[in-house]
């Protein structure tokens, strides 16, 4: 790469920035910071198998920096890369890969969050215990001055209890046959960056299985009320389980949705991955908690799924559908043709937060492989503006009032309507932006 200081450009290779992953490096004084990880330090290899030695590091890199709002606490920086010596490294060999790999020791309990910045000249692809989290590309993360852009990857995922092993395979595609990396830390406490995981209910009914028919997890969990709604519409549309072709058939389902005593839900919304497998999929529609139905099966109160889409489903076509619950678009009835703007929209969150469940129908030429709820709450006792009782206020409260934005508070008490006006509105939002944790209001 052509375009980082001069010392730079006469080394080339490839780079990695990690906040929460730290570099440093035996022979070099490092500045002073925190170390947020434990166990030891980076060690480098040409093959990822044998010949580990000592990453060479630290190198400072003014210009390659991560974005202000995924870090305003600031940044120290130190290359790191693969050289077996002796002397400097330099130029004159072709394409070349290296590997690198550390040890992150976690003490028993809940899991904390990790997640680093990353960037590399060329490429990298980051493992957390064999487990890939993610691969970078120069050329699709490039600043407007040719340098590098960090992106976030989050490791929990795949970290446990006890031993962790971090590895990186980066390449190098100009003509120097050595590979550095970045490694960045945070100058600000611990907890800022290894923190628990903000609490998010999931209720998940299906196996991910792209269709695949005949499992046990495609016989659905059902209220009285979803059999009652099945069984009205029986005549016209048996019911079926998931991972069933529907042809003029219903898939009906329900999410237990049992918060913590005292809990506010402050978010929720459902993923669908759905096929649709009939001939008139245009109108096909999701029945809930508050749909009725008659005993020749037609539906008041329902959700199109041509609103939710943004355009009407397409026989045949695959779809994975978010339905915010915060914004539901209802229409009064099942009808023939979708056309036209819903009736209202409304929040269904005081709904599901009364009911303790969700009902799913969904009718009636759509095949259903899985469906997931996802919840976010608070408490009252937490920080105004904490919308997922994590102990901060920041850009995920930024987010899940974003989520709500222009509903009706669903009460005097709701953490949302920061005002207090009766509505969650973009004064809400300022409101919230002004109470941030840290400056920007990044995590």
């Amino acid at each position: 790469m052509k375009t980082f200081v001069p010392c730079i450009a006469r080394c080339g290779a490839a780079l990695l920035t990690a906040v929460a992953l730290l570099a440093a490096a035996p022979g070099h004084a490092a500045s002073p910071r925190t170390d947020l990880l434990s166990g030891s330090n980076w060690l480098a290899s040409a093959d990822g198998v044998s010949g580990w030695i000592p990453a060479y590091a630290p190198y400072p890199n003014p210009v390659t920096m991560p974005n202000p709002y995924l870090n305003p606490q600031g940044i120290r920086g130190e290359l790191m890369w693969y050289w077996p010596g002796p002397g400097a490294p330099g130029a004159g060999s072709p394409h070349t890969t290296a590997y690198f790999r550390r040890q992150l020791d976690l003490p028993p309990g809940p899991i904390p969050q990790v997640v680093a910045l990353v960037a590399a000249d060329d490429q990298m692809t980051l493992k957390v215990n064999g487990t890939i989290i993610g691969s970078y590309t120069l050329a699709a993360h490039k600043q407007p001055n040719g340098q590098p852009e960090v992106v976030a990857m989050d490791l929990t995922p795949a970290l446990h209890s006890g031993a962790n092993q971090i590895d990186i395979e980066a390449s190098d595609v100009q003509a120097y046959h050595y590979v550095y990396v970045d490694s960045y830390n945070i100058a600000a406490p611990t907890g800022h960056v290894l923190v628990a995981l903000a609490p998010v209910q999931t209720s998940l009914i299906g196996d991910k299985d792209n269709f695949h028919p005949g499992d046990a997890a495609d016989v659905t969990p059902k209220s009285p009320h979803v059999e009652a709604l099945l069984a009205a519409l029986a005549p016209r549309a048996p019911s079926i389980n998931l991972d069933e072709d529907a042809v003029n058939q219903a898939v009906g389902l329900t999410h237990p949705a049992t918060l913590a005593g005292g809990a506010l839900l402050t978010s929720a919304s459902v993923k669908l991955h759905i096929k649709m497998t009939g001939d008139l999929v245009d109108n096909d529609v999701i029945l809930f908690n508050q749909t009725a139905a008659t005993p020749e099966g037609q539906v008041a109160r329902v959700v199109a799924l041509a609103d939710l889409l943004g355009f009407p489903p397409q026989a045949g076509a695959e779809y994975t559908v978010t339905w915010n619950l915060a914004r539901t678009p209802i229409r009064n009835a099942a009808t023939d043709s979708v056309t036209g703007a819903p009736d209202q929209v409304v929040d269904l969150l005081p709904m599901l937060q009364a009911d303790g469940h969700l009902d799913v129908v969904l009718a009636d030429d759509t095949m259903v492989d899985y469906s997931e709820l996802s919840m976010t709450s608070t408490s009252a006792s937490a920080t105004a503006g904490d919308l997922n009782n994590d102990g901060t206020v920041d850009r995920d409260d930024v987010n899940i009032l974003l989520q709500s934005l222009n509903a009706p508070a669903s009460g005097p008490n709701d953490p949302r309507d920061l005002d207090h006006d009766g509505s969650i509105t973009a004064l809400d939002v300022r409101k919230l932006v002004a109470a941030c944790t840290l400056p920007l209001c990044a995590k």
